[in-house]
């Protein structure tokens, strides 16, 4: 569960506006209140006021093996990713093949691919091994 918004900076602009600004993404929104732009950010990246993610839980789409590879993302793999307000989710897992979407401040930050390979894939393989994890793809929505 996210309880603040990490990596973001809030500052004060030349124009007297707020700016919320997610430094890992590059996502940058302004309002007229500090407040607002937190608020504005926190919509921006999805997270609710209770401060989950309004993306749902894939896990209970799946069965078997791919269930317990998708409460896995969703818990230990996704609570490495809140340091960036982000997320991740199993989309298909198919022949040792898991597509995995990433959302909050991981979707479409410059470096959601390097998130993926050498963390997502890496925190997979380690816990289940690669001859059950053979690859990741990002899945896009």
């Amino acid at each position: 569960m996210i309880k603040d918004l990490f990596s973001v900076v809030i500052s004060k602009t030349s124009n007297g506006k707020w700016e919320a600004h997610h430094v890992p993404s590059g996502r940058r929104v302004q309002a007229d209140t500090m407040d607002q732009a937190q608020e504005t950010m926190k919509k921006e990246l999805g997270i609710k006021d209770d401060g989950t993610f309004d993306a749902p839980r894939t896990s209970v789409r799946f069965t078997g093996l791919a269930q317990v590879v998708a409460a896995f993302l969703e818990g230990p793999v996704s609570e490495s990713l809140a340091f960036h307000s982000g997320y991740a989710r199993l989309e298909l897992f198919n022949n040792g093949i898991a597509h995995v979407r990433l959302g909050g401040g991981c979707k479409g930050c410059p470096s959601s691919q390097i998130t993926l390979f050498n963390g997502v894939r890496d925190q997979l393989q380690g816990r289940f091994g690669e001859e059950v994890i053979k690859d990741v793809i990002l899945a896009t929505e």
